[in-house]
C-alpha cells in the first residue's frame, strides 16, 4: 500500500487492516497449513507412484535407482492388459465391475431411502428397537457372516452371478440407513405438515416433499455405495468362480499369475502390468466423486452424517 493510499484510510480502518493482515500471517496457521499440504502430499504419493509405474516399460521399473516420474512415458502396460492373448477378460471384468456397482449404488439408494424415511418419520411399534439393532450391524465386519452368506446365496442360487453380488452388496443397509435417517430428520416437518393439510397421503409425504430435499443425502450413500463395491475384494471372489463373471479387482489381482514367459518375451513387466490394472480401477471412482461432489459436500452440509 503507498504512502497516497494510506493517508486517504481513517485510523481505526487502518488499524483493522492491520490486525487482519496479522491474524492471516499467525504462526499457528502457517503451520496447520503447511502440515495439511504435507498430509495431501502422503496420500497422493500412492496414487501419483500408481500413475507413474503404469506408464513405464520394464527397463525403466526394474533399473536400479527408481524415478518417481518416467523418463519415457508409455501406454504400452495398458495396451498389454486389454489385448494381449490370455488377457481378453480384463475389459469384460471392466464391465461386470460397472455393472455390479452401479445396480448395487440404484439398490441400496432406493432401499435406504424408504428405510431412512420410515425410521425418521413414521410412528410404529419397535422402531426405535429396529433402528438400533440395524445400525449395530455396521460394527460387524464383512467377513464375520462371509461363511453364513456363502450359504444362502447357494440356497438362493444368485452364487456366481453378477445380479446376486449386485443384490448382496445393496444388502449392507445399516450405514445407508442411519445416513438417511439423520438426512431425513434435518428436513422441517413444517412442510409435510403443510402437505397433510393439504390431504397429501404417506407415500405422497415421501415421493414430492421428503425424497426431493434428501438428495444430498442419496448421493452420500451413492458415492460410499459405489466405492464399497467397485473396490471388494474377499466377498467378490468367495461368491464368484467363473473368470468371465469376476471383477477388475479380482482380475488384477491375478496379474502375477499369468505366465512369466509371457512378460519376459515383451518389453513389460508384472508390475507394470498391475500398475496399470490399479489405475483403471481407480479412474472410475475419481469420476463419479467428480461428477458427484458438489451434491456431496451438499448432503454433508444437510446433517447426512451428523449424529
Amino acid at each position: 500500500m503507498s504512502a497516497a493510499n494510506t493517508r486517504t484510510i481513517p485510523g481505526a480502518e487502518l488499524g483493522q487492516l492491520r490486525r487482519a493482515a496479522r491474524r492471516q500471517l499467525r504462526p499457528g496457521q502457517i503451520v496447520t497449513n503447511v502440515l495439511l499440504i504435507l498430509i495431501v502430499l502422503v496420500c497422493l504419493l500412492p496414487i501419483v507412484w500408481a500413475v507413474s509405474s503404469s506408464l513405464k516399460g520394464a527397463k525403466e521399473l526394474y533399473q536400479a535407482v527408481p524415478s518417481l516420474l518416467p523418463a519415457h512415458p508409455t501406454l504400452g502396460n495398458y495396451q498389454f492388459i486389454l489385448s494381449r492373448r490370455g488377457m481378453e477378460a480384463v475389459p469384460r471384468n471392466l464391465f461386470n465391475s460397472l455393472e455390479v456397482s452401479l445396480v448395487s449404488m440404484a439398490l441400496t439408494v432406493g432401499l435406504a431411502t424408504m428405510g431412512g424415511y420410515a425410521f425418521a418419520r413414521l410412528q410404529f411399534p419397535g422402531r426405535d428397537a429396529i433402528f438400533y439393532g440395524t445400525t449395530m450391524l455396521m460394527f460387524v465386519p464383512r467377513a464375520g457372516g462371509l461363511m453364513a452368506a456363502y450359504e444362502l446365496m447357494a440356497f438362493l442360487h444368485l452364487r456366481d452371478s453378477d445380479l446376486g453380488l449386485a443384490i448382496a452388496f445393496s444388502g449392507s443397509l445399516s450405514v445407508p440407513i442411519f445416513i438417511m435417517r439423520q438426512t431425513f430428520l434435518a428436513v422441517p416437518r413444517e412442510l409435510e405438515e403443510a402437505a397433510i393439510i393439504d390431504g397429501a397421503s404417506p407415500w405422497q409425504l415421501f415421493q414430492r416433499i421428503a425424497a426431493p430435499l434428501a438428495t444430498g443425502g442419496m448421493v452420500v450413500v451413492a458415492i460410499f455405495t459405489f466405492i464399497n463395491s467397485w473396490g471388494d475384494y474377499l466377498f467378490t471372489l468367495t461368491m464368484i468362480d467363473s473368470p468371465e463373471k469376476m471383477t477388475l479387482s479380482i482380475a488384477i489381482s491375478q496379474i502375477s499369475q499369468w505366465s512369466s514367459a509371457l512378460f519376459n518375451s515383451t518389453a513389460y513387466a508384472t508390475y507394470g502390468a498391475q500398475a496399470a490394472g490399479q489405475v483403471l480401477l481407480m479412474v472410475p471412482v475419481i469420476v463419479v466423486f467428480v461428477i458427484l461432489q458438489r451434491w456431496f459436500v451438499r448432503g454433508l452440509q444437510e446433517g447426512a452424517l451428523k449424529l
